[in-house]
């Protein structure tokens, strides 16, 4: 009857550990991150306008707006979309054209060196064109195919979840053969 106790007794304290086995560590790593990125800045056209080209304001200030996934290697894959105002030309009193652009682009950013971004992007874009005179107003809205832009950007981060910087933009859009480049202050947030 001992001899019996005593396996008994090693085969419990053997299952033992087995029976009262800790759950999964539940602290670890995701591989993969998303981030949200909000810029504003200062926007410049490049003129190719053949009438009215001395008369166009072509600065303004311009939004953009970018989600990334992030995963545990250099290149990020992403959206971007925004609001730039290419240029508006004031003619005759009260007269006034505009044409403004909102692009929808699918980037790739790679991270050069800490901090340090390289970006590249294509997709199509809506542009709005709006002709005032008097008391007549002509809208409309044509659908670019044909865009992408390159950009750089130093993104320094302030906690494990904040970060701020600046980028600084190329953008073409096809459908009118217009180029634009940006200067912005980023502010983005790790999901």
């Amino acid at each position: 009857m001992t001899r019996k106790t005593i396996i008994l007794l090693l085969l419990v304290c053997a299952l033992q550990p087995a029976a009262f086995a800790s759950k999964k560590d539940s602290t670890k790593a995701s591989l993969n991150h998303y981030s949200l990125a909000i810029g504003a800045g200062w926007v410049h056209y490049i003129n190719t306008l053949e009438i009215g080209a001395d008369m166009a304001n072509i600065n303004s200030a311009g939004l953009s707006l970018k989600f990334f996934w992030e995963p545990e290697h250099r290149l990020s894959l992403g959206l971007e979309s925004g609001f730039y105002r290419l240029y508006a030309v004031k003619g005759e009193p009260g007269g006034k054209v505009t044409m403004s652009a909102v692009p929808l682009l699918l980037n790739v950013r790679m991270r050069i060196v800490d901090h340090f971004h390289l970006s590249a992007g294509a997709g199509l874009a809506l542009m709005f064109n709006n002709i005032t005179g008097g008391e007549e107003k002509i809208s409309s809205t044509i659908l670019s195919l044909s865009n992408y832009q390159f950009s750089a950007s130093y993104i320094y981060p302030l906690d494990r979840h904040w970060n701020v910087g600046g980028e600084f933009k190329f953008i073409n859009f096809g459908k009118t053969a217009d180029w634009l480049y940006t200067l912005q202050v980023v502010c983005a947030v790790k999901l």
